[in-house]
């Protein structure tokens, strides 16, 4: 079911799948940059059995608006993400637990979740994605891209990210379909974005005061967010599980669904 709700100034389009049992897990499913909920199809039609699966589309992405969002004058936050998935979150009135899974610039998101409400879920999965800030190379990068988009579009944007998101042996129609995914994002929100993540905090010192139960996931092969990184991350959290995605690049939820799928399932199940 599609659903759409009214937050800070723009509508919230989120899919709201799955009717488990009474208290069965919700799985809120925050997608990466500059993607929409779609990229979780292979989630949402495996994982809503046995949980209720939730996915929006971010600010700017899909069928959500930016809304009045960014402010004028005002530098744009992944703050204002948070803020909309908490609400989102209150108003879903889970009777489970509720299981926040970031996937790359979704990541940062849950990590901006953990720095100003926690409390308002209660297990964290960390996918493809990194808690340190972003060099002054990767921040001159952004805004490069956020200051010329406007003339580029997002299709040159899909050109110049396909490089980085997949293994080698990632088929050519899985490729394509997520070059699609970005191609039609609006690139004001390829903007707005590219901002808030050049400016977001290090969330490394963070890391070792989530004491929630957290899931680690990273694929095999990603050259974003190597493995090697996502295990330190892992071992800074205390408890968390590392689960590396044999064959898959950056874009492990849609190169290995399987593997993801049953990742996220046991975790959910464990809770």
């Amino acid at each position: 079911m599609t659903a759409k709700l009214e937050i800070g100034g723009a509508r919230i389009a989120f899919e709201d799948t799955g009717s488990p049992r009474s208290g069965a897990a919700t799985l809120l499913l925050v997608h990466g940059f500059p993607l929409s909920h779609a990229m979780w199809r292979r989630q949402i039609e495996s994982l809503a059995g046995e949980c209720r699966v939730v996915a929006p589309d971010l600010r700017g992405y899909g069928d959500t608006p930016l809304g009045d969002w960014p402010v004028e004058g005002e530098p744009p936050r992944l703050d204002r993400y948070a803020e909309d998935l908490a609400a989102l979150i209150e108003h879903l009135k889970s009777d489970g637990p509720v299981v926040l899974v970031g996937f790359s610039m979704g990541g940062y998101i849950a990590l901006a979740m953990e720095r100003n409400h926690a409390a308002a879920y209660d297990a964290l999965v960390l996918m493809d994605t990194r808690a340190a800030a972003d060099d002054e190379t990767a921040r001159a990068t952004r805004h490069k891209m956020a200051d010329n988009v406007g003339e580029w579009g997002a299709g040159r944007v899909a050109e110049l990210m396909r490089p980085k998101l997949f293994a080698n042996e990632t088929p050519e129609a899985i490729v394509q379909e997520t070059v699609a995914l970005i191609a039609a994002t609006d690139p004001a929100a390829i903007a707005a974005s590219q901002r808030a993540m050049a400016a977001r905090p290090d969330s490394t010192p963070l890391l070792a005061s989530i004491t929630k139960p957290t899931l680690v996931v990273v694929g095999e092969h990603d050259a974003l967010s190597p493995p090697a990184e996502m295990r330190q991350i892992a071992d800074a959290i205390p408890s968390a599980r590392f689960v590396e995605i044999a064959g898959a690049g950056h874009m492990a939820p849609v190169e290995r669904p399987e593997a993801v799928n049953a990742a996220l399932a046991e975790f959910a199940q464990s809770l």
